[in-house]
């Protein structure tokens, strides 16, 4: 009974530890380490692009009343949408209708609820900062192709949906400078100049947000604009 008892003891003794340094990690996570450092913080789009934000995204996916909770706190405007079915293999699910940010996209863009969590962060954690630096002056507008079409991969006759079928994509073809000149994929993607460049870094910075990104490196379906989606391919190239 002796030895039953003081085994007793030890089990005792390293649940008490578990739980101490449990509660002492607890406490760290959720008082000490910064928002975008933190796995217990909600996601936010002013925070700090770490090695934490894309599986915090992720974690959005089937969760939409989360991720509309983000997009409130944003101080973007937008409006949820209803879901729907739009064609064979084709929809709307857990939609928002993007109606202004800190850029305009030419109108109001709509895409599945994460997606657009990533292209928030994006702009304001990458895409801005990156034109600072590289540029020496914001961006005012992205020039686009579109979010929804309701397609194949490539637009073929056949094979898979492409994610643009369910709002889940973006194929994004420029920029406008604050001074009116334009940045173009086409024109200056691999150039060795600070439009090249800032191409070049803002494709490579996407990566952390989406899922799969894709440029004219990729294939000639993509000569002259970068596809970002939050699909399940992960490809970033």
């Amino acid at each position: 009974m002796s030895w039953i008892s003081e085994h007793n003891k030890n089990w005792l003794r390293i649940v008490a530890l578990t739980v101490i340094l449990g509660s002492f990690v607890y406490w760290v996570e959720r008082d000490i380490l910064p928002d975008e450092y933190n796995p217990l913080k909600p996601l936010e789009i002013s925070d700090e692009i770490t090695f934490l934000t894309s599986n915090k995204i992720n974690n959005l996916k089937g969760k939409y009343q989360d991720c509309l909770a983000i997009l409130k706190n944003s101080g973007v405007k937008f409006e949820p949408l209803p879901d729907k079915t739009t064609g064979e293999s084709c929809g709307l699910y857990n939609t928002v209708h993007l109606l202004q940010s800190d850029i305009t996209y030419g109108g109001g863009i709509t895409l599945k609820c994460p997606a657009l969590v990533s292209l928030l962060i994006w702009e304001k954690q990458a895409l801005q900062p990156l034109a600072a630096e590289i540029l020496q002056q914001p961006i005012t507008r992205v020039k686009h192709f579109g979010t929804y079409a309701c397609r194949n991969v490539n637009g073929a006759p056949k094979g898979r949906r492409s994610q643009h079928a369910f709002a889940n994509a973006i194929d994004i073809a420029g920029f406008v400078l604050a001074d009116g000149s334009q940045i173009s994929v086409l024109k200056d993607w691999g150039k060795d100049n600070p439009s090249g460049k800032f191409l070049a870094a803002i494709h490579k910075s996407a990566c952390d947000l989406f899922t799969t990104v894709l440029g004219p490196d990729y294939n000639e379906h993509h000569h002259n604009h970068f596809h970002f989606d939050h699909g399940s391919s992960g490809i970033c190239e």
